[in-house]
C-alpha cells in the first residue's frame, strides 16, 4: 500500500500538545531559566486552517521546529494522531521530514530559479515520491490547475512575479501530499490582492488535500475566523 493510499484511509489528521514546555537557559547563569509555552495544551485538525501568531522572537519558529521533530521538547508531548513526535535523528529524521511540506517566506531560497515551473514541481515529486513519469505529469497538471500555474509551466522561475513565485512555492510544498503542511509567513511582502489570493488557495488546498495545514504569521489581518494560536508572554493562547 502506498503512502497516498494509506492517507486516503485516514479521515483527518490531528496534532495535540500536552503540557508542552521548552526551557532556554538564561544568558546570566545567576538568573532563572526561561520557560517557553509553560505547559501548553492545544489541538489542531486537518479540517481547519490553523494559524500561529506572535511577534518576531516570540517562539513561532521554535514551535514549528518542535512539530517537525528537529527541536527537543523540555517537557510534555506533541502527538500526531495520538502518536508521539520524538526528537528525530538520522534516517528516521529524514523519513519523517519527507511527510512534511514546508513553504518558506522567501521562496527564492527553496526554488531552482533557472529551471522552469514544471521542472521545479517535478523535482519535488522526484525528491519525495516514487511516482513514475506519467503519474508525475498528471499530478503536476492537476496541481498547476488548482494553483493557477498552468500557463506558466514552461516559464523560467526567475522571471515570475512575487505572487507567482509564492504560488509555485506553495505548489512545490503540497504536490507530494504531505501529512503536515507548514507555511511560514506565506503572505509576507505581498500586497492586499496577492494576500487574498494566497489565503484563497490555502483554503482550497485544505478542502482538496488531506493535510494538516499550519500557517505561521505576524499579520493578523489574514486570520479571519480560523483557529488561531497566539504566542504571548511565552505562553500559547487559543482565540
Amino acid at each position: 500500500m502506498t503512502k497516498t493510499e494509506i492517507k486516503k484511509k485516514i479521515t483527518k489528521f490531528k496534532l495535540s500538545a500536552i503540557e508542552l514546555t521548552k526551557i532556554f537557559p538564561h544568558p546570566s547563569k545567576e538568573e532563572v531559566n526561561i520557560a517557553l509555552f509553560a505547559g501548553a495544551y492545544f489541538e489542531m485538525n486537518s479540517k481547519d486552517l490553523n494559524f500561529i501568531v506572535g511577534p518576531s522572537g516570540s517562539g513561532k519558529t521554535t514551535l514549528l521546529k518542535m512539530i517537525m521533530g528537529i527541536e527537543p521538547l523540555s517537557a510534555g508531548e506533541l502527538l500526531l494522531n495520538d502518536k508521539a513526535i520524538p526528537l528525530l535523528k538520522g534516517k528516521e529524521k529524514n523519513q519523517f521530514l519527507q511527510t512534511i511540506g514546508y513553504m518558506d517566506q522567501f521562496p527564492a531560497r527553496y526554488l531552482s530559479l533557472l529551471l522552469s515551473v514544471e521542472k521545479n514541481l517535478d523535482y519535488s515529486l522526484l525528491l519525495y515520491t516514487s511516482l513514475q513519469r506519467e503519474e508525475r505529469k498528471k499530478r503536476i497538471k492537476s496541481h498547476a490547475s488548482t494553483l493557477g500555474l498552468t500557463k506558466l509551466l514552461n516559464q523560467q522561475t526567475i522571471t515570475l512575479s512575487g505572487g507567482e513565485m509564492r504560488r509555485l512555492a506553495l505548489a512545490c510544498s503540497i504536490i507530494f501530499e504531505p501529512t503536515i503542511l507548514i507555511c511560514d509567513e506565506p503572505t509576507a511582502q505581498l500586497d492586499g490582492k496577492n494576500k487574498t489570493m494566497i489565503l484563497s488557495l490555502l483554503g482550497k488546498i485544505q478542502q482538496e488535500v488531506n493535510s494538516l495545514i499550519i500557517v505561521s504569521t505576524h499579520d493578523q489581518s489574514i486570520l479571519q475566523s480560523h483557529p488561531t494560536y497566539e504566542i504571548k508572554d511565552r505562553r500559547i493562547h487559543k482565540w
